[in-house]
């Protein structure tokens, strides 16, 4: 091989390297932690019925799936800050 063809070769192959490596590094995100009522409430040493009524007032953020309620961990930081900063 002449070394123009080896130095369009090496080009090439930095090239896609590169790409390989950009494909890489957009991995799938972790799943989010979440609870559930009764372990919301365990943690913020609260009643159960005081985190449903957060969640029916908007004051805390979950998802319903079938019969279970889960508020994800981000919310609970989130209105534990709310609440120091108060």
């Amino acid at each position: 091989m002449s070394e123009n063809t080896d130095n369009a070769l090496a080009v090439a192959v930095a090239a896609l390297l590169s790409v390989v490596g950009q494909a890489q590094s957009a991995q799938v995100p972790t799943p989010q932690t979440t609870l559930t009522v009764p372990g919301v409430a365990e943690m913020l040493r609260c009643s159960e019925s005081l985190v449903y009524t957060q969640l029916k007032d908007g004051r805390l953020r979950g998802v319903k799936i079938c019969r279970r309620r889960l508020v994800p961990m981000a919310e609970i930081e989130q209105l534990i800050r709310d609440a120091a900063a108060a």
